[in-house]
This record gives C-alpha cells, sequence and structure tokens, in this order.
C-alpha cells in the first residue's frame, strides 16, 4: 500500500470512529452520516478523474477507503457510487452530481433502449437501488468483448420499480424493473462487461478483506479477555489453532487485494477468489469461539460475519471467477506457473480497471 493510500485508510477510519456506527445486524439503516462526510471530504470518489469531479486519484487509493469503511462495520455506497457508476458514467462522459449514484449490469437483450428513448427491461440484484437517486445501467453489446452502452436514470422519474429487499447486512438489494422510463443521459463507453465486473468484484474483494481483518481482530480480542476453566479462550491450543488459520487468510486476502491494485485482470479474479474462499472459515472461526454471544443481533461481530457472507458473491463467485482463471490456462495457453507468480505481463496486457 502506497503511502497515500495509507493516508486515506487511516484518514476514512477517523472519520468513521468520530461519527459512530451502531453494529447492529440487520442494520436498521444504512450509515448515511458516515456517507456524506466522506462524499463530502472527496474519499467517495478519489480514483475518478479531477475532470470528471473526482480527486485524481487511482484504483489503490479508493480500494484502501473501501476496506477501511468495511473494517470500521460502515454500511456505505462506495462502492457502487465512488467505485463503479461514477467510473461507469465518467467513461462515456457524463458526470454524476448530487445524491447517490448506483450501477446495474444488464447482458444483451435484458433491458433495451426503445425507437422512443425509453428505457425498458429488468435488471437483478443492485446493491443500494432502494436508496439511490440515480440509477447507471451498463448495456451490454451482444459480444461481451465489445463497448458497452451507458444509460443514467433518475430513480425520482415515472416508469420505475423498485423491489424491496435486503441483504444480510440490512442494506437494499433490489431488482429494478423499466417500463417505458425516462433517459437523462445516454452515450457510449469503451468499457466491456468484463472491465465493470472485474472492477465491481475487486472492490468487493477489498471489502471482503476489511471486514474479515475486524473479524479476527475482535475474535482475538474475545479470546484474550474472555475466561474458560480459570484462563483466556486464547491460552487453550484448540482455540489458538483457530485463531492462527484466521489470522493466515486475513493477512492473504490483505495480500491478494494489494497485489490486484495495480491493475491485472487476473490478479483481480484471483482476489476475489481467495477473499470469497476465505470468507465463511473466518466466520466460522469467529462464531465458534464467540459462542452464543456472537450471534446475537446486539453483538457487533453480526455486522461483520454477515458482510463476509453478503458480499462473498457479489459481481462474481470464487467459482465464476476460478473457472476464469482456468479459462486463461486452458484456452488462452497461458502457463499455470507465469499466471501464480504473475511473471509474463507486460503493460500491453495489463487492463487498466
Amino acid at each position: 500500500m502506497s503511502d497515500i493510500a495509507a493516508d486515506l485508510s487511516s484518514t476514512t477510519a477517523v472519520i468513521i470512529d468520530r461519527i459512530g456506527v451502531e453494529l447492529v445486524t440487520p442494520a436498521a439503516d444504512w450509515d448515511r452520516a458516515v456517507w456524506e462526510q466522506l462524499r463530502e471530504g472527496g474519499f467517495a470518489t478519489v480514483a475518478i478523474s479531477e475532470s470528471s469531479g473526482g480527486g485524481g486519484g487511482d484504483l489503490a487509493d479508493a480500494l484502501a477507503v473501501v476496506a477501511a469503511a468495511a473494517a470500521h462495520g460502515a454500511l456505505t455506497p462506495l462502492i457502487e457510487h465512488g467505485v463503479l457508476a461514477a467510473w461507469v458514467a465518467s467513461s462515456a462522459g457524463h458526470t454524476l452530481t448530487s445524491g447517490v449514484a448506483v450501477v446495474g449490469v444488464a447482458a444483451a437483450g435484458e433491458v433495451r433502449v426503445t425507437a422512443q428513448h425509453r428505457l425498458d427491461g429488468t435488471v437483478t440484484g443492485i446493491p443500494f437501488a432502494a436508496d439511490a437517486d440515480t440509477l447507471v445501467i451498463v448495456l451490454c453489446p451482444e459480444t461481451d468483448a465489445g463497448p458497452s452502452t451507458v444509460v443514467v436514470v433518475s430513480t425520482a422519474g415515472p416508469g420505475i420499480t423498485v423491489s424491496r429487499g435486503t441483504d444480510l447486512t440490512g442494506v437494499s438489494l433490489a431488482d429494478v424493473t423499466f417500463e417505458d422510463a425516462a433517459i437523462a443521459f445516454h452515450g457510449d463507453s469503451a468499457l466491456t462487461l468484463d472491465e465493470v465486473v472485474r472492477r465491481g468484484a475487486l472492490a468487493y474483494a477489498a471489502a471482503l478483506a476489511g471486514a474479515a481483518r475486524a473479524v479476527h481482530d475482535r475474535t482475538l480480542r474475545h479470546a484474550s479477555e474472555r475466561l474458560q476453566f480459570g484462563r483466556p479462550l486464547a491460552e487453550f491450543q484448540a482455540v489458538q489453532q483457530r485463531l492462527a488459520q484466521q489470522a493466515a487468510l486475513t493477512t492473504m486476502n490483505e495480500i491478494a487485494v494489494d497485489a490486484a491494485a495495480s491493475g491485472s485482470s487476473d490478479a483481480a479474479a484471483a482476489a476475489k477468489v481467495v477473499t470469497a474462499i476465505a470468507a465463511y472459515p473466518i466466520a466460522a472461526a469467529a462464531h465458534q469461539i464467540h459462542g452464543a454471544i456472537g450471534t446475537t443481533s446486539e453483538h457487533a461481530l453480526g455486522r461483520f460475519t454477515t458482510a463476509l457472507w453478503s458480499w462473498r458473491d457479489r459481481h462474481g463467485s470464487e467459482s465464476f471467477w476460478a473457472e476464469e482463471l482456468a479459462r486463461r490456462v486452458l484456452e488462452d495457453g497461458v502457463d499455470v506457473w507465469d499466471l501464480v507468480v504473475d511473471s509474463t505481463y507486460t503493460e500491453t496486457n495489463r487492463r487498466q480497471l
């Protein structure tokens, strides 16, 4: 992590600690006050170019903010708005202004622009959709490798139906249906479906890494303080083994995300595989060591373990990305060892996520 990214991470932590987050599960509402402070301070769009209203930083800077927010339990649309929506909109020459924007990715034929310049179709599973002011929809071409079309729609307009569902953390996770919906902006983008999904996957890998760090730190503290049979839980060999395994997985998450922040598309896929696979054993060890108290809605642990369970499938599960890496070996002729050590990449075969 660069010095700038480290500073962004520590400052994000200070902002969240100063405002405070109610760590109950599921959350009654997302952390709006934290979001407003992060947005006003430029943290939400730190990786967007200055010409598009952002901070002019790089993706690694944004990932540092995302991981820090996740590690401190703040539920905000950092990924949906800043890492994805603003980035996608700017790729088509559009700048987002006020409010919360989220991204929906529509496969070919799922959503279409009509001859009357209106929007029809359905996009499923959009986080924070029920709380968004703007929807940025990526319409993918018939071939996934081709350029996409970006459509921006205001949720205040007619013809938009947002389902009322949540994920395990309590955050809105909704399907959005368009029926002759008005379009605020419509433009072409050089981004492909693969680039959008990979960036989202890497952002959620960073969030998973942050949440995993919080789970481990809280579990280690509980095991050190909780007495059983006259001594701390952390002094029992079986508990020490679980803590050591949890620590190793947590560190592995962070290394994988840091390695992917430079822009390698394969490293981004690997980071999502690593963090998604680690989510279950990290959460399981935490709940086993905490015991019954960790399952109560008032206990802070649930905020982080439900995040691990909810985020592991966002923008592709570990199976999806593992298969993508396998395809690179079997179909593209990439040597497995070169893929593991990232030794053959040049600037021409790196993608800017």
